[in-house]
């Protein structure tokens, strides 16, 4: 065998991270650097998907409430509004939905849209003042206002109302345990009324 194909298949020594400092031998050193290589392509890594827009938000630890899947009970609105309440889960496309507590999942409530404001989750906030008090708590009693809180939500795109114009809103009747306070959330029609 000549000098040259001995060298090559003379076993080369070489010490390595965490070996201790003892001598490793590596047979075949073009094998070892090929699979090395393979290890740090991130050939079989995924790719980071792009947070959510609401990603600055903080999250709840609580989960969504189950998700109704039949048609809402429409008792507490008028026959000829009911063509506007939702199939399904009644709270879609709302943002941090185990917040909220469904008390009627399809309501019409009519009064003054008093004020109107964008909040930073991106839905529109419209205090509702002048309704029947049925449909307030001490929660709503407490705002400046003692308004019901109608949120739209951008999932649902919704015409604003003129300020100070009257105005019939349907959607989920909800809690929202964070405030305490009752809220129409989201709007799924508002109506002039």
């Amino acid at each position: 065998m000549s000098p040259e194909n001995r060298q090559r298949e003379s076993p080369i020594s070489s010490l390595t991270p965490g070996d201790g400092g003892h001598n490793v031998q590596v047979r075949y050193p073009a094998v070892a650097a090929l699979l090395l290589l393979a290890g740090c392509t991130g050939a079989d890594k995924r790719p980071i998907p792009s947070p959510p827009p609401n990603a600055s938000q903080p999250m709840t630890t609580s989960a969504p409430p189950p998700r109704q899947t039949s048609k809402p009970n429409t008792e507490f609105i008028a026959p000829e509004l009911a063509k506007y309440c939702h199939d399904g889960f009644p709270l879609e496309g709302v943002y941090s939905p185990g917040r909220l507590t469904v008390k009627k999942p399809c309501v019409a409530v009519t009064g003054i849209a008093s004020a109107i404001d964008r909040e930073h989750d991106g839905d529109m906030h419209i205090s509702l003042t002048g309704v029947d008090p049925k449909w307030l708590n001490s929660g709503n009693l407490r705002r400046t206002d003692q308004s019901l809180v109608i949120e739209a939500v951008p999932a649902i795109p919704i015409e604003m109302p003129p300020l100070k114009s009257r105005v019939t809103i349907i959607g989920p009747w909800v809690l929202d345990t964070q405030t305490g306070w009752l809220e129409i959330h989201p709007v799924w029609a508002i109506l002039p009324a």
